[in-house]
């Protein structure tokens, strides 16, 4: 993989501490939001490459249904049963050696199915040891293609320390429903993880979008981790990650860019809610 462009390196956040390849003692967590390739493999490939050449930290998050790059549910559901993939599929276990071998935690957002043939939009957390200590799969109908039953909701919220931290995982459409940012604030983790597939006009969402998101999270207590996928491709999500905190922009990799922004744990922690 070549090096990143001028305007990643600018829109990164701690882009010198990850090159050092030396883990600090603060727990990092780093959105990234890269480019959506037209395969799984290609997706899986990609992030190796971006954990063995670029990045030192614990955790590594990127967006929803990510690992499924440029593929789209059809709404056809013998179609869709054919992308869905098992929680154990060979690329995700896979993705679990590599995240042992880089020493690295991983979320990522996919298809899933179960054995009864069930397909959710769900979002795994992989350890450094490889192990996966989360599958949220979302509790709202947004990324529904039809009313078909096999396109099942989650229960509720997992609740998960990742090395003193404790992280929620919300899927896009969430936080639209009273009853779910209740819940998010009465389980009182340190951050949502809130992974999206968004698109929007940068200037656009600059000079509108972004305040009125904000301002709708304020009711959220918790800091919220955005992060966006994205490609160059009409139709699909427009890039961008942000960490938002009682209405407000704390830090972004600006929508429409690709790029990493890091968030340490000591950032979230010390001007938390009480």
């Amino acid at each position: 993989m070549g090096e990143f462009s001028d305007i990643e390196k600018v829109c990164y956040n701690g882009f010198s501490d990850i090159l050092n390849n030396e883990r600090g003692e603060d727990m990092r967590i780093a959105l990234l939001t890269t480019n959506l390739n037209e395969t799984v493999e290609a997706q899986v490939k990609q992030i190796d490459e971006y954990l063995s050449e670029f990045l030192s930290v614990d955790l590594l998050c990127l967006g929803n249904a990510y690992l499924m790059g440029e593929t789209k549910l059809t709404g056809v559901y013998e179609d869709d049963l054919e992308i869905a993939l098992n929680a154990d599929c060979k690329e995700i276990l896979l993705l679990r050696e590599i995240a042992k071998k880089r020493r690295c935690g991983l979320g990522f957002g996919f298809v899933e199915k179960d054995d009864e043939g069930y397909i959710y939009n769900s979002y795994m957390l992989i350890d450094g040891l490889g192990n996966i200590v989360s599958i949220q799969r979302s509790i709202n109908d947004a990324w529904k293609p039809n009313d078909n039953e096999m396109y099942a909701n989650g229960k509720g919220y997992n609740l998960v320390n990742y090395k003193g931290l404790t992280i929620a995982v919300a899927s896009y459409g969430d936080l639209e429903h009273m009853d779910n940012i209740l819940t998010l604030n009465s389980l009182n983790p340190d951050a949502v993880l809130w992974p999206i597939s968004l698109e929007f006009n940068p200037t656009e969402w600059r000079n509108e979008g972004l305040n009125e998101l904000a301002t709708q999270l304020k009711i959220i207590k918790p800091h919220i981790l955005l992060v966006n996928t994205y490609s160059d491709k009409e139709g699909l999500p427009s890039g961008g990650a942000y960490m938002f905190h009682e209405g407000h922009v704390m830090k972004e990799l600006p929508l429409g860019n690709t790029g990493i922004l890091i968030v340490s744990a000591a950032e979230i922690q010390d001007n938390n809610y009480n």
